[in-house]
C-alpha cells in the first residue's frame, strides 16, 4: 500500500513495511482530526472539517470514503489550502480500517486506545521496579506483560476474526537444534 507518511511516525510505518509487508497501517482518526483542526482558525471552518472527516470515516466502504474525502478536499482548497494539501498527502493513513468487515472490527481498530492502554500498563508495572539490573530483565517483564495482554484479548474474544494456525507455517524441526 503506497501513501504519503507524516514525519511523526515515518519510522514506524517504514518498519511495518519492512518486517510486516502485508500489514496495513491505520492512523488514529481522533489524532488526525486534532492535527487537521490545528490548520483552521475559525469555529465555522472547524465545524466543517469536523463534520467532513466524520462523514468520510462513517462511509460504508472505502471507495465511498475516498469519494467523500476528495469532495472535502475540494471544498477546503479555497478556504484553507495548507490543510487541503496536507489532507491530500496523509488522509489515506486513516482509511486502512476499511479493509476490515464493517462493524465492530472496523470501529475498534480505527483507534489506538487499546494499544495506549497496554503501553500505560507496561509503564505502570515497570515503574514499580524502578531500576532494572540489565536490559534483558526489562525485556522479560515487558514480554510477559505483552503475553498477558494477548491472553486477555483472546479470552474476551475482542477480535474474533479467523486466524491461520501458527503450526501450519512452523517448521517441523527446530533449526536451532542441530545434531552433531
Amino acid at each position: 500500500m503506497e501513501y504519503a507518511v507524516s514525519d511523526e511516525h515515518a519510522g514506524l510505518v517504514q518498519a511495518l513495511g519492512l518486517y510486516f509487508p502485508e500489514a496495513a497501517h491505520q492512523r488514529y482518526q481522533v489524532h488526525y482530526l486534532r492535527n487537521a483542526l490545528s490548520y483552521v482558525s475559525t469555529d465555522a471552518l472547524s465545524g466543517e472539517v469536523l463534520t467532513g472527516l466524520r462523514d468520510v470515516w462513517a462511509a460504508p466502504e472505502r471507495e465511498e470514503a475516498e469519494s467523500r474525502v476528495a469532495k472535502l478536499i475540494d471544498a477546503l482548497r479555497g478556504k484553507t489550502p495548507k490543510l487541503a494539501e496536507r489532507m491530500e498527502e496523509s488522509v489515506q493513513e486513516t482509511l486502512s480500517c476499511f479493509i476490515l468487515p464493517a462493524g465492530t472490527h472496523r470501529t475498534r481498530l480505527r483507534s489506538t486506545n487499546s494499544i495506549e492502554h497496554d503501553h500505560a500498563e507496561i509503564r505502570r508495572r515497570t515503574r514499580v521496579v524502578r531500576i532494572f539490573p540489565n536490559e534483558a530483565s526489562l525485556v522479560r517483564l515487558a514480554s510477559a506483560l505483552a503475553i498477558e495482554c494477548n491472553e486477555q484479548w483472546m479470552e474476551r474474544r475482542y477480535l474474533t476474526m479467523p486466524q491461520a494456525s501458527p503450526m501450519a507455517a512452523a517448521p517441523q524441526t527446530n533449526p536451532l537444534r542441530q545434531s552433531a
